[in-house]
């Protein structure tokens, strides 16, 4: 029997990389996934490589009315959420003081402020859930600083700290909350280094989703709360 059957599974960030692969996983065991992207081609593609086909619904997670409205339709459809999935993510790569206020701004959003919406709005359809759980995909630099990083360490920085806030007080509601923090890992953001990188020595999209997929099989009452995972090589 698929270890997720009937599991309603929402995946922000899944129509490429780490979120689809993330999606990819939990269809091929049985999910109703539901893949959230901002490109409505891309989108449409990556919900044909799901198992039984996900829900594509477009939206920019950093706009509160659209986020509002991705939950409206999800809460239409399947009138809960068993698992939220946030795996959108940027990243910028240059020194301090060639950071823009636009690169700050965009990696803020997107890495953060993007959590904040989609965990809140989508609060009311997890208590609908008899086995609620949030999953937060992070990074590495979450915990480590890393030169020419600043704004995107800044948001990830804060991104654990809220998902470790968010793992205490929602706690008594029973949802279940785990950060995941890889280290590089071989997406379209590797692309930003602008040095050579051998992409198959570092962590994969889907050594990432093995590792979300074995959070969500933990029996009830046990909570993978983080989760780090590094090339075996070590750091770039």
């Amino acid at each position: 029997m698929a270890k997720l059957s009937g599991k309603v599974i929402v995946v922000i960030g899944g129509s490429r990389g780490i979120g689809l692969a993330i999606a990819r996983a939990c269809g091929d065991e049985g999910a109703k996934v539901v893949v959230v992207g901002r490109q409505r081609g891309v989108l449409r593609q990556a919900a044909h490589q799901v198992a039984g086909g996900a829900f594509p619904i477009a939206a920019d997670v950093t706009r509160p009315a659209q986020v509002t409205r991705l939950f409206r339709r999800v809460r239409e459809r399947y009138a809960r959420v068993d698992v939220l999935v946030n795996s959108a993510g940027v990243f910028s790569y240059k020194p301090f003081v060639r950071t823009t206020l636009a690169d700050w701004r965009r990696n803020i959003e997107t890495n953060l402020t993007a959590l904040f919406l989609t965990t809140r709005a989508a609060l009311p359809l997890l208590a609908r859930s008899r086995s609620p759980h949030l999953v937060n995909v992070l990074s590495i630099s979450s915990r480590q600083a890393f030169a020419n990083c600043s704004a995107y360490t800044a948001s990830k920085f804060g991104a654990l700290g809220l998902t470790r806030v968010l793992a205490q007080e929602l706690r008594p509601r029973r949802i279940r909350v785990t950060a995941v923090l890889p280290g590089a890992t071989n997406t379209r953001l590797i692309d930003e280094f602008g040095f050579p990188v051998s992409r198959e020595q570092i962590v994969q999209p889907e050594d990432v989703a093995a590792a979300v997929l074995g959070s969500l099989l933990a029996p009830q009452r046990a909570t993978v709360e983080e989760i780090v995972l590094a090339p075996s090589k070590g750091s770039l």
